[in-house]
């Protein structure tokens, strides 16, 4: 029997947040709600005279639904695994007819014999979403090509153009490419430099294109890779599977973010002994409830983390951990050299990561002409970027002395999450809880 899903894994397989937050708001309009262990089935109630009639079978998982939606899976399968996850399902024995129906038909396509199918239902599935996927990157490419042809100058750059064809790629299942777009409009709106900066997101997006084309021919880590960037699902019971990394591991940035009352809460990581980076991320619809339990800012905690696939692994969830949670007072030195080899090293792996988290120790936060910088003993600078409170926070805070920051290195400037200065972490922006409270200290 397969135990409720998790608010997380359900954001998982959403094809956007705007799906997963229409899902959030039909709790109300269900009706013969089951569960058999092994698939889900209800009524949901929309606009029209007859309600919409859905199943899950949860050994795909696999989803049926009779609204005219493109999504998939759409609100009202969405929504059914929400309040299957908030324990609102109720065990039944038998389902319904039309769930019956639909679910026998999937058993009968699966015992058929080898000659007759000659992939598995869980296969089949997939072949469509590829086929899919790579229909609307071949559209994508398309356009690209055209921006370029015509020139940007004769090119339409408005946030509705950008919107028109990253909603095309929603229903194409290729979620990562349509936020990707949809980050254009900004860069197009805010930067001086924005026909270098497009055309260097272009560039990418085609190169995602051809990558996604000839995914067969990369490397397993790149393949990852790549359809992690398309938007392709990642099971949590899958990475959970893969072999662990055990090491005293350092809470050095928290922080939780809201989007249409999506709430995403991003942990990172660094091994105190091998000096690996990783990111938890969590995901809760409503409030800021999260599924998952992670040791607290400020912390040090010999634990196993899994990394999801890819060629440069950063994402992870928490696994087993081995002792209680400490607060630590010191890091191991590391200057700006060591970011910029960490980051080149994961672009040269995963040319389409955008950002790696980087420690500098011995720096000292300014702003001269309007611009941020941080300054190591040495003179040398990098550009700081960000929000204006989180900057002169961070200022306000080293009093002008040098401090150890955390951060995002972004290949053009740092984006600072916190602060390390004698022995306590300290969060830059919003929605972080406090520091782990001082105790016995390593």
């Amino acid at each position: 029997m397969t135990s409720p899903w998790s608010e997380g894994q359900v954001a998982s397989v959403a094809p956007d947040a705007g799906s997963l937050a229409a899902a959030g708001k039909l709790s109300a309009a269900w009706s013969e709600t089951g569960s058999n262990g092994g698939a889900l089935w209800g009524l949901c109630q929309g606009s029209g005279k007859s309600p919409y009639r859905s199943v899950v079978d949860l050994s795909g998982p696999a989803y049926n639904c009779s609204c005219p939606s493109r999504k998939f899976p759409c609100k009202h399968t969405l929504g059914l695994l929400l309040i299957w996850s908030h324990g609102r399902v109720p065990e039944r024995s038998e389902p319904p007819p039309f769930a019956a129906d639909w679910l026998s038909r999937r058993a009968g396509r699966a015992a058929a014999p080898a000659a007759a199918a000659t992939t598995t239902a869980g296969a089949k599935a997939t072949e469509r979403r590829t086929e899919r996927v790579t229909a609307g990157l071949d559209e994508l490419d398309l356009w690209l090509t055209d921006q370029i042809r015509g020139g940007l100058g004769a090119a339409d750059i408005s946030a509705s153009a950008f919107d028109a064809i990253a909603a095309r790629m929603v229903d194409a299942q290729a979620p990562g490419v349509a936020s990707a777009l949809r980050r254009l409009p900004i860069v197009v709106a805010t930067r001086a430099d924005w026909p270098d900066r497009l055309l260097r997101e272009y560039a990418r997006l085609h190169l995602l294109v051809v990558a996604h084309r000839r995914l067969s021919e990369l490397p397993e880590p790149l393949q990852a890779s790549v359809r992690s960037h398309v938007g392709y699902p990642v099971a949590t019971d899958s990475v959970r599977g893969e072999p662990g990394v055990r090491d005293r591991w350092m809470v050095l940035g928290m922080q939780t973010t809201e989007e249409k009352r999506l709430f995403t809460r991003k942990v990172w990581l660094i091994g105190r002994n091998h000096g690996r980076r990783a990111i938890l991320l969590d995901f809760a619809h409503g409030s800021a409830n999260f599924s998952t339990v992670v040791p607290p800012l400020g912390s040090l905690v010999d634990a196993t983390v899994h990394f999801y696939p890819g060629a440069a692994p950063l994402r992870a969830q928490f696994g087993d951990a081995h002792e209680t949670p400490e607060p630590f007072t010191t890091v191991a030195p590391s200057d700006i050299d060591t970011a910029l080899d960490h980051f080149a090293a994961a672009v040269g792996a995963d040319p389409w990561v955008r950002s790696w988290p980087a420690l500098l120790t011995g720096v000292t936060p300014a702003i001269d002409d309007g611009h941020w910088f941080l300054v190591d003993a040495e003179g040398r600078a990098l550009p700081l970027s960000g929000e204006d409170p989180v900057l002169w926070r961070l200022l306000g805070m080293s009093g002008g002395r040098p401090v150890t920051v955390f951060g995002e290195w972004t290949s053009e400037s740092l984006v600072p999450v916190s602060v390390f200065d004698r022995g306590d972490v300290y969060p830059l922006g919003p929605g972080t809880p406090s520091p782990a409270a001082a105790g016995s200290r390593r």
